[in-house]
């Protein structure tokens, strides 16, 4: 079976930037290194999107109703 190539977006990229520039041990890598690292990270954003869009597939309604019961009840995530 093929494995298929992720899409990485621009987000992916600059989110992944922002955590190399922020782990101290990094910050030592040449520039292709870090790029190397960045790359990884995005990677696995996008793969993890992926997957979650592969599992929401298989969802029925009362599965997507129980998840925003449970994101009204969390709350925002990001107070402001």
């Amino acid at each position: 079976m093929p494995i298929k190539p992720v899409v990485v977006s621009e987000m992916d990229l600059v989110r992944a930037r922002l955590i190399v520039r922020a782990l101290e041990p990094l910050k030592g890598l040449s520039c292709d290194d870090a790029e190397i690292v960045v790359r990884t990270i995005a990677q696995s954003f996008a793969e993890g999107r992926r997957q979650g869009l592969d599992i929401a597939k298989d969802w029925n309604d009362d599965d997507w109703r129980q998840v925003r019961k449970c994101a009204r009840q969390a709350g925002p995530l990001i107070e402001g």
